[in-house]
Order: structure tokens, then sequence, then C-alpha cells
């Protein structure tokens, strides 16, 4: 117990080598839960879908009916979302886990963003055949590029292990204005998520003496402890942005 949940690569590899086993007694368990919640579950799917619409334009359905394309201006498909459940949640934990009852056979791989209508969710870290193992927001290594909407400012979402609900930004420079109640979104500059997707408001920003950035926390938009229904973001481009920014790197 003390091996896995304190060293990173053996804690992974737990989590990754259960999800196989217990992913389908967590998504029969699942199952039922939702048979007595199919109500509030239709409602949740709705608002989902509403939110995510309006967050993200220029949408279109593709043809499996299931799968959401976000495109450019130019009709360039970038974006698939694939739907998926939450079989499995961990919020009290330092590094926390989620686990959905999608895999390798439907397409998912390792590095893809997961988010629901409400914010982001946390990245694919490993996948079975049916299940992905998903590292939360609510990790110790989480670190997404995230930025002030209002001035563009950007810095990195992480997670101190405190609550659930707040996540520390940091990085972001003294000179920029920042208030309370300020909107904090995706900033784009990841493979992993696209640019302008709600994280949460500013709670509370203060000047460290000695420092020239801010200290500032975020209340989540995403309610991390009440999660069903979630996105598996595909970056179609993914490759081709990366391997650009490799060779870019490699000649500096």
């Amino acid at each position: 117990y003390m091996i896995v949940n304190n060293n990173e690569k053996q804690n992974l590899v737990f989590v990754s080598s259960a999800n196989s086993f217990t992913g389908s007694f967590f998504e029969r368990f699942d199952k039922i839960t939702r048979y007595w919640n199919l109500g509030e579950v239709n409602e949740e799917l709705a608002r989902d879908n509403k939110r995510l619409l309006e967050q993200l334009p220029n949408v279109r359905f593709n043809e499996t009916i299931d799968t959401i394309l976000i495109v450019d201006s130019l009709y360039q498909q970038q974006y698939e979302y694939i739907p998926a459940l939450v079989v499995n949640n961990s919020v009290n934990r330092y590094n926390n886990y989620l686990t959905l009852n999608r895999g390798n056979k439907h397409g998912i791989t390792s590095n893809s963003g997961v988010i629901n209508g409400s914010g982001i969710v946390g990245i694919v870290q490993k996948t079975s055949t049916n299940y992905a193992a998903v590292m939360s927001i609510l990790h110790r290594s989480t670190k997404i590029s995230a930025k002030l909407k209002k001035g563009d400012y950007f810095g990195s979402l992480t997670w101190k292990g405190e609550n659930a609900q707040e996540m520390n930004l940091e990085a972001i420079p003294k000179h920029a204005e920042v208030e309370i109640g300020d909107t904090i979104t995706t900033s784009g500059f990841s493979s992993m998520f696209p640019k302008g997707l709600m994280i949460g408001v500013v709670e509370s920003a203060d000047l460290v003496n000695g420092s020239n950035f801010y200290d500032i926390k975020i209340k989540l938009s995403c309610d991390m402890n009440n999660i069903s229904h979630v996105f598996i973001v595909t970056n179609l481009m993914r490759e081709e942005q990366e391997t650009l920014e490799a060779v870019t790197e490699n000649n500096e």
C-alpha cells in the first residue's frame, strides 16, 4: 500500500493493471446506479451538451452519431470528442485517477484530454481494450497550460493536494491585472486541450514579497466529486504539431 501510494511509477502501473480487472465490475455497478437515476442522468447530459456546444463554436456531428467533431473556420476537422462514462473516480488522495469505459478499441490513446460540460477533468494515461485510466486534474503531477481570459496572461495549472474544488495558477506576472472572479480557461498551447475551455474563476490572488508572480487560487467550474459523463478529446493534428515542435527544439 505504501509503495503504491508514494511512488508515481508503481502507482500508475497498479492503476492500469487494476483497471483491466476491476473496470468491468465498476461498470456493472455504475449501470445499476444509473438505472435508478435515469431522469437526473438525462438532465445532466442535456446540460453538458448545451454547455459544450456553447463553449465550442463551429460544431458539426459525425455520421457515427455518438461522436462530435470540432472544426475550424475552413471546415478542417481538428478535434474529435468521444463520449464516455466514468466507472470509477477518486478525489481524496494526493494522486487521483478516474476509469472510463472506453479503451483502445474505441480509438482512445494516451495523452488525450478529458472534459465534461463544466470544464476539464484530466488526461488519459493508459488504455486497455475497453477501459482508460485517466490522471485526474486532482493529481500532484498536473501541469496544464491555462490563461486569464481577460488579459491572455498564461501560466500553469497545478494542484497542491489540499482541496478537491481548488487548484493553483502559477507564473502569472505581478504586472498583470487579476481580480476575484476573473475567468480562467485553457490556453490552447498544448496539443491535449483546445483553446478556451472553461477551468474556473479566480478565488484569491495575492502578491508574495520577493516574488515576481501572483499566488492565485482557482475555484474549479467542474465538480470533481460529481462526474458521470465525460468527453475524451482527440486532436487529429497532434502528431503533426508535436513533430514540428520537436524538430524546432532540436534545431535550436
